[in-house]
This record gives C-alpha cells, sequence and structure tokens, in this order.
C-alpha cells in the first residue's frame, strides 16, 4: 500500500512537471511573438525613412515609404534599378514581414531636378531683372525731373545774368561813349583852349561848358554827335561875352 501511494505520488510530480513545463513553453513562445508585434507602423516607418536618408544615393530621392500591419510599400522615383534595389534592402527592417517596391525607374531624375533648379534661378533672376528695370525707370524719371527743375533754375538764373549785364553792358556802353566823346573833343584843333564837360546818359550826350564862339560850340556839338553810341546831343555849352 505504501509502495502504490510511492508511485502514484511520483506519477502525478511528473504530471506536473510536464505541465509546468508546456505552460512555460507556451509563455516564450507568445513572449517572443509579442516581441515582434510590438513594434508598431510608426516606428518602422521612421526606421526605414532615417535609413534612406543615411543612403548617399537615396537621400536625395522623393521616396514615400507606407507601413501597415508591419507590411512595407515604397513609392516615388530613383534612377536606376540599383537604386531600386538597394531601397528595398533598406526597407526590410526588424518588424517588417514584407516589402512591396513600387518605385519607378527614371534615368533622367537628376537632369529634372537640374532643369527645375535653372527655372527657379531663371525666374528669380527674371525678377531681380525686372526689378532692377523698375528702379532704374524710377530713376531716371527722377534725374529727368530733377534735371528738368534744374534746367529751369539754370534757365532763370541766365535770364537774371542776361539782365545784369545788360544793365552793366548799358552802363559800359554810356561810359564808353562819354570817354570816345572827351577824345574826339581833345583832338579837335579848335577846342584845345575849351572847358567842356561830358555826361552820357543811356546814349544822350550832354555838353557843358565855356567857349570863345558859336562856331566852337558848334563844332563840339558836331563831333560829339558822330561818335560811335550817341543817339542824341544835348548842347548847353555858353558862349563867353567879348
Amino acid at each position: 500500500m505504501s509502495l502504490l501511494k510511492r508511485v502514484l505520488t511520483t506519477g502525478l510530480v511528473g504530471a506536473a512537471l510536464v505541465v509546468g513545463l508546456a505552460r512555460d513553453t507556451s509563455a516564450a513562445r507568445q513572449t517572443a511573438t509579442s516581441g515582434v508585434v510590438s513594434v508598431d507602423d510608426g516606428t518602422i516607418q521612421s526606421r526605414i525613412a532615417a535609413s534612406l536618408k543615411k543612403s548617399a544615393t537615396l537621400a536625395p530621392r522623393d521616396i514615400d515609404v507606407d507601413v501597415k500591419h508591419g507590411t512595407v510599400t515604397l513609392t516615388g522615383s530613383v534612377r536606376d534599378a540599383i537604386e531600386k534595389s538597394r531601397a528595398g534592402r533598406l526597407a526590410n527592417v526588424s518588424g517588417v514581414t514584407s516589402v512591396i517596391n513600387r518605385l519607378t525607374i527614371d534615368p533622367k531624375i537628376d537632369r529634372s531636378k537640374i532643369d527645375a533648379a535653372g527655372e527657379k534661378t531663371k525666374a528669380g533672376l527674371t525678377k531681380a531683372a525686372d526689378a532692377t528695370v523698375n528702379v532704374a525707370k524710377k530713376t531716371k524719371e527722377a534725374v529727368q525731373k530733377g534735371v528738368g527743375k534744374s534746367e529751369q533754375g539754370v534757365g532763370k538764373a541766365a535770364d537774371k545774368t542776361s539782365d545784369a549785364v545788360g544793365k552793366v553792358g548799358d552802363k559800359m556802353s554810356d561810359t564808353s561813349v562819354t570817354t570816345r566823346v572827351k577824345a574826339d573833343l581833345s583832338g579837335e584843333q579848335l577846342l584845345r583852349d575849351s572847358a567842356i564837360d561830358v555826361d552820357t546818359t543811356n546814349h544822350v550826350v550832354t555838353l557843358r561848358g565855356t567857349v570863345a564862339s558859336d562856331a566852337v560850340k558848334a563844332r563840339a556839338e558836331e563831333i560829339a554827335r558822330s561818335a560811335d553810341g550817341v543817339t542824341r546831343v544835348v548842347n548847353l555849352i555858353v558862349v563867353r561875352e567879348r
């Protein structure tokens, strides 16, 4: 009886051990499975994007990464099959169940980007040139207005100067006439002993003084009238009484 109990006890213990081992194995499997599932789609997408950015050849490409339930879908354009294959390999990170590579191959992708950049640069230069032309036009208009005003100012100044010169010229002309008449009178033999004063205003010569005879008076007037610049002679010469 005691032996039977021992056998039963041993059997029960063995069965418990087997059940416990089975439970531990199942838990381990569940833990391993849950470890794979725990990598969410957002984390997978971030890892793939980081891997693509680290690649010198794929970083310039516009590759869109979409992850759904561990399945990765790649869309966009690459230059050749080598870049497409490399992108597929980089997308196969931890937690990915499958990769759908829908990248299209465009051998002219780099040229297209250069052309696009060139167009943008050209457009920028055109805008800059237009702005420069507008500034130049405004500057030209301002300069023209300034020059116009300056010309008007110069014209007015010239007119004033001309008027002033004209007035000075008139004074100088009267002075010149007086000088000329005096010189002509002093050169006349008949008038050498006479004291005749000459005054000129607006080219009108006035003679004053005293002479010995009417003939001398008339001769003085004649000489004054014949001088250049004289328009009229006022003869106020007095004849001395004998």
